[in-house]
């Protein structure tokens, strides 16, 4: 604006015209000139021009071609300035980003026994008064691997979630089931540490307030996974009402866990079932042997599950699933919280 308010004065001083027009033309085209000439004056027709507010006895005529093509070109600038100025507004409005910041993820995974079962554990969490509609949530695992031709190839994996559907009230722990489905089945806890995956977690929530879908994501490298740990309770119960301790989101405590994989795991429980239907003996101490030996079948399980350093052949070839004697590429955390 203040580029055309200057350049109108400089438009009516120096009109270039051919030849000399009549005396009334003349007349008109300098009662015009002294209306802009001032610098003043040209700002506040500039003004006019661009907010269409009107002309009071500041117009410009038919006599000069040069100011006509300026005021035109000032109107086409306004026009986009003014494009850009509301949908910048809008897309600020419709895009809230302070939204999806209020969204958390636990900093560490977690791996524990859960209802007898070996499961990958996460903690998701909303911290704003106003909760979201619905959300879905999706896991997958990421892993570079080399080919037979020496190129770098990239496998995606979906872990099947026990509850991917909630309503994040409260803070929420997503869990995945280490099962024979999954990819990680025939890794033990060494193998967790040194094998070379990613574990993309990615939150999809509608806005209360904009109705706009959002998606919030984070991820879990192997030096981010806690083996053996469970996370602390978040809720507490009042007399009237429910509490939630937010200071706890992160906390976690240490608990019993074997550190065989659940492969190992399901293959041992298998011979212990298998040896509490094996046939009583016969004679005066059936029973006495019977507990003996299921005793002692518990007791070997339970220790090979127990011993981190338990490197037996057996363990060696179930394990041969999981690639992580060579680091093809070392991951870093990824923590993204973005919009859709």
């Amino acid at each position: 604006m203040s580029y055309y308010g200057s350049s109108y004065p400089i438009v009516n001083v120096n009109p270039k015209y051919p030849g000399y027009p009549p005396e009334h033309i003349l007349a008109e085209k300098r009662r015009a000139r002294r209306r802009l000439l001032h610098k003043d004056g040209a700002f506040l027709f500039s003004l006019e021009t661009q907010t269409t507010i009107g002309y009071g006895y500041r117009c410009v005529t038919e006599e000069c071609s040069v100011a006509v093509l300026m005021v035109i070109l000032q109107s086409i600038l306004s026009c986009i300035i003014n494009t850009f100025i509301i949908g910048a507004a809008l897309a600020k409005m419709a895009t809230a980003r302070k939204r999806a910041q209020t969204i958390r993820f636990s900093y560490f995974a977690l791996i524990g026994m859960r209802d007898g079962k070996l499961c990958l554990m996460w903690r998701i969490g909303d911290f704003r008064p106003n909760h979201v509609v619905e959300g879905t949530v999706r896991a997958q695992l990421l892993r570079y691997a080399e080919d037979s031709e020496g190129r770098m190839t990239m496998a995606f994996k979906d872990l099947k979630l026990v509850n991917d559907q909630i309503i994040l009230v409260t803070p929420v722990t997503i869990v995945h089931e280490i099962d024979h489905e999954s990819p990680l089945y025939a890794l033990d806890r060494k193998a967790v540490a040194k094998d070379n995956f990613e574990i993309l977690v990615t939150f999809i929530y509608t806005g209360d307030s904009t109705g706009t879908s959002h998606q919030s994501r984070s991820s879990y490298v192997p030096r981010e996974i806690l083996w053996g740990h469970r996370f602390n309770d978040v809720l507490e119960v009042k007399r009237k009402y429910y509490k939630v301790n937010c200071l706890q989101f992160e906390g976690s405590v240490e608990v019993y866990a074997p550190f065989c994989s659940a492969k190992q795991l399901d293959w041992k429980d298998q011979q212990l079932h298998n040896t509490d239907k094996a046939p009583p003996v016969r004679g005066s101490g059936t029973s006495d042997t019977t507990v003996r030996r299921r005793s002692f079948s518990a007791v070997a399980i339970v220790s090979s599950c127990e011993n981190p350093e338990e490197t037996t052949t057996s363990t060696t070839d179930e394990c041969k699933e999981a690639p992580y004697q060579k680091a093809v590429l070392t991951l870093n955390r990824i923590s993204v919280e973005s919009q859709m």
